[in-house]
C-alpha cells in the first residue's frame, strides 16, 4: 500500500487505535530526530520476550527505562557494537571464512549431482556464522540443533501470539526449548570465555545486569535469528542476481580476480582471496550487493509514539499510536533513486559513491543514508551488518572465481512459462518467512555446479583478511 501512496506519512485507523505509516526518506529523518518521543524500545522488548518465552519478573528485567525495567534488552544490544567493528570484526571474519572455505571446497564434489542453491547457502552460512561466533563448543555443531533453529525460525507466528504456545505451536516450542538447553549447557561449560568477543560481550552484559543463565540462554537462542535469517536469503539473491546476468557475472568476476586474488607458484599453486581487498578494491561487487539489498528488502521498522509530538512541523502524532516505516517505499522512492528506481541497476551504488567523492561538483543526486533502510533505521541499525556483508561477499567471491552454476528447469518462477535447461528462472518469494526482512525463495532452486576450467588445477584455495578499514563502505539508514 505504501508504494501506491504519495503522502510522506499517512494514518490507518484500526478500531480505536491509529497506525502511522512512514512513506518517504524525508519523513524517516523527521522521525529519527524525535527518538525520545517515538521510541523503538517497547517493540524490541516485546518481540524479544515473545520469541524467547520470557515473562513475569524477567520481563521486567528485559524492559527499558520507559517501563521502569532493568534495560537488559538494550544492554545486550549495545554490548555487541564494539566487537563488530575494527579488529574484532576482522578476527571474526577470519574465523568465519575458514569454515566457509570448507563448505565451498565441498561444493566441488557435487559436480555430477543437482544442488539446491538456497539449501546449500543455508547450510554453509549457518555453520560458518555460528562457529565464528560461538567457538569450539558451538551449540549449532549438532545438525539436529541447526534443524531445530530453522524450524523455529520458519514457524514463529503462533509463538509470537503467545497463546498457550506449548499446545498451539508444540513443535516450534520444542525446537526452541532444544536451542535454549543447548545454550544453557554452553554457558555452564564456560564456553563463552573461549569464543568470539561478540559472544562474550553479550553474555557479560546480561550476566552483569542480573540475568540468570536460563534467561541469557533464551535470549541467545533468539539472537541467531538476527545472525542468519536475513544473511542467508541475501546471499542467495546476490548469487542469483549475478549469475543470472552474463555481462554482470563477467564484470564482477574480473574485478575480484584482478583486485582480490593472488597466486603463488603458478596456476597449480595456492590461490588466496583477500577479504580486505574485496572490501576496499571491489566497488562493483559491493555495489551489486547493496542493490540486491535495496531491491529485496521488505522490512517495517516499528516504533511507539510515547507522547504527542509534531514532526516535520506539520504532522501531529498522538501518544499511544504505532508508527511503522515502509522499507520498500523508501528504498524505491523515485524522487531519491530516479525514474528507474524499480529497475535492478548493479552499478547504482558505485555511481552514487563517485558523485559523493567528487567534491568539485554540486552534491545533487547523492543518496542520503535515510533513503536506504535495508539495515534498519538509526539508532537501531543492524549491529552485525559488516560481519554479514563480509560473509556474503566472501562466499560470493569464491563462487565467482571457482564455479560455473547452471540452473535446472524444476520449479515455477514468478512469470511462469516454459524453460530450457540452463535458463535462470526467478523463483517466487516465501512471504510467510516472518523473521526475514529479505524474503527467501519459495521452494527449491536446483542447480548444477561445475569447476571452472581457468582454475581447475589450483592446488589450494585460501582466504585472508588484510588490515584495512575493518568495515565496509555501505550506506545505512
Amino acid at each position: 500500500m505504501a508504494s501506491r501512496l504519495s503522502a510522506p506519512i499517512y494514518t490507518l485507523s484500526i478500531g480505536t487505535s491509529k497506525l502511522y505509516v512512514v512513506n518517504s526518506a524525508s519523513m524517516v529523518s523527521a522521525v529519527q530526530r524525535n527518538l525520545k518521543n517515538i521510541s523503538p524500545d517497547p517493540f524490541f522488548e516485546s518481540v524479544a520476550a515473545r520469541l524467547s518465552g520470557i515473562d513475569g519478573s524477567n520481563w521486567k528485567l528485559l524492559q527499558g527505562k520507559h517501563a521502569g525495567g532493568g534495560e537488559l534488552n538494550n544492554k545486550a544490544f549495545d554490548s555487541m557494537i564494539p566487537s563488530l567493528l575494527g579488529k574484532g570484526l576482522d578476527a571474526m571474519n577470519l574465523a568465519m571464512i575458514g569454515y566457509l572455505r570448507a563448505s565451498i571446497d565441498q561444493l566441488g564434489a557435487f559436480t555430477n549431482d543437482p544442488v539446491d542453491l538456497f539449501e546449500w547457502c543455508k547450510d554453509a552460512l549457518t555453520i560458518a556464522s555460528t562457529e565464528s561466533v560461538y567457538g569450539a563448543k558451538n551449540p549449532y555443531k549438532s545438525k539436529q540443533r541447526r534443524d531445530d533453529f530453522w524450524y523455529f525460525d520458519s514457524n514463529l507466528t503462533m509463538l509470537m501470539m503467545n497463546f498457550w504456545p506449548k499446545l498451539t505451536a508444540a513443535k516450534a516450542f520444542r525446537a526452541r526449548q532444544n536451542l535454549i538447553q543447548g545454550f544453557i549447557d554452553y554457558y555452564n561449560a564456560g564456553a563463552q570465555h573461549h569464543a568470539s568477543e561478540l559472544a562474550y560481550a553479550r553474555w557479560k552484559a546480561q550476566h552483569d545486569a542480573g540475568a540468570s543463565t536460563e534467561i541469557i540462554a533464551r535470549l541467545e537462542a533468539t539472537i541467531t535469528i538476527g545472525i542468519l535469517s536475513n544473511t542467508v536469503p541475501a546471499a542467495f539473491w546476490l548469487v542469483f542476481e549475478i549469475f543470472s546476468r552474463p555481462e554482470l557475472l563477467e564484470t564482477v568476476r574480473s574485478e575480484v580476480k584482478i583486485n582480490a586474488l593472488t597466486a603463488e607458484g603458478g596456476s597449480s599453486g595456492a590461490h588466496t582471496v583477500d577479504m580486505g581487498r574485496i572490501r576496499d578494491s571491489c566497488p562493483k561487487l559491493v555495489s551489486t550487493y547493496q542493490e540486491v539489498l535495496r531491491m529485496h528488502s521488505d522490512g517495517t521498522p516499528t516504533r511507539l509514539v510515547m507522547k504527542d509530538v509534531m514532526v516535520a512541523e506539520r504532522y501531529l502524532l498522538k501518544a499511544g499510536a504505532i508508527l511503522t516505516m515502509s522499507v520498500p517505499a523508501v528504498n524505491y522512492e523515485k524522487s531519491v533513486w530516479g525514474d528507474n528506481a524499480n529497475v535492478f541497476n548493479p552499478m547504482r551504488f558505485e555511481e552514487n559513491a563517485a558523485r559523493k567523492a567528487d567534491k568539485t561538483q554540486e552534491q545533487k543526486g547523492v543518496v542520503r543514508p535515510t533513503s536506504f533502510m535495508s539495515f534498519g533505521a538509526s539508532p537501531n541499525l543492524c549491529p552485525g551488518r559488516h560481519f554479514a556483508t563480509g560473509e556474503i561477499l566472501a562466499m560470493t567471491a569464491m563462487m565467482l572465481l571457482r564455479y560455473d552454476i547452471v540452473p535446472l528447469t524444476q520449479g515455477e518462477g514468478e512469470n511462469g512459462g516454459k524453460r530450457q535447461h540452463g535458463d535462470w528462472w526467478r523463483p517466487k518469494r516465501n512471504d510467510w518467512a516472518l523473521a526475514a526482512s529479505i524474503r527467501p525463495p519459495l521452494g527449491k532452486y536446483p542447480v548444477n555446479v561445475k569447476e571452472r576450467e581457468e582454475f581447475k588445477d589450483v592446488g589450494e584455495w585460501k582466504f585472508k583478511v588484510s588490515e584495512g578499514r575493518g568495515k565496509f563502505g555501505i550506506i545505512t539508514g
